[in-house]
């Protein structure tokens, strides 16, 4: 299943890129992620991989984010195996307005994922637009920049 969402941010692009970036910051501004910890040394960089906790419906599930893009300001994707394969890329160009972000998430759910397959895709397409919708006013709260 293949979700997608995208949000022009009224931030220039490298402020945008670098607070998406911040992937342990996740939480301040998402309602489903509950922890991003880095798991990895140094900077981040394709390689680098993260604990990830996430609330979804239903169930709390844990599982490891691996980096596997990091151009920035133009680019970052990610992988993860658990408790279903997936990954998402987004993409920042600079437009008008400000930095537009696309964001293409793919997801294969196995087990009992793959039994609710029809209602969790209902539920990442309406949490895809939360999510960028929340991305969006954090950036431009200037929140993302507190550290």
């Amino acid at each position: 299943m293949d979700v997608e969402g995208t949000v022009i941010v009224a931030r220039p692009i490298e402020e945008v890129f670098d607070a998406w970036a911040a992937l342990e910051r996740t939480p301040d501004w998402s309602e489903v992620v509950i922890e991003r910890s880095k798991e990895t040394d140094g900077p981040v960089g394709v390689g680098t991989r993260y604990h990830a906790v996430d609330q979804w419906p239903g169930r709390r599930v844990e599982f490891t984010v691996e980096v596997t893009a990091f151009d920035r300001p133009d680019r970052m994707a990610a992988t993860w195996s658990e408790p279903m394969v997936g990954g998402w890329d987004a993409i920042f160009e600079t437009v008008d307005e400000g930095t537009e972000v696309r964001l293409v998430s793919s997801m294969q759910p196995s087990g009992l994922m793959g039994l609710l397959a029809p209602i969790l895709g209902i539920w990442a397409r309406r949490q895809a637009g939360t999510f960028m919708t929340a991305f969006k006013a954090w950036v431009e709260s200037g929140r993302s920049a507190q550290t």
